[in-house]
């Protein structure tokens, strides 16, 4: 469950956090926190998780040929 701190800081089985942190920890500790902080936190609502998208395909890129860089005139 991702929620908002809104409490200075306190520690929960992430670790500490402080305010304005959104964290992702167990139902059954927000349900534990909200009893004896009941400000402290802030459920998120959850959102509906996308596919990734496939990465584009790089184009391929030819090699023309190079020509020599010597030079061809010399006097």
């Amino acid at each position: 469950m991702r929620v908002l701190v809104k409490y200075r800081s306190m520690s929960t089985s992430v670790g500490r956090v402080r305010n304005g942190e959104i964290i992702d920890i167990p139902e059954a500790e927000y349900k534990k926190i909200c009893v004896t902080k009941p400000l402290a936190l802030e459920a998120l609502p959850e959102l509906p998780l996308e596919k990734p998208k496939p990465a584009p395909k790089k184009a391929v890129v030819k090699k023309r040929a190079r020509t020599s860089a010597k030079s061809v005139n010399k006097d």
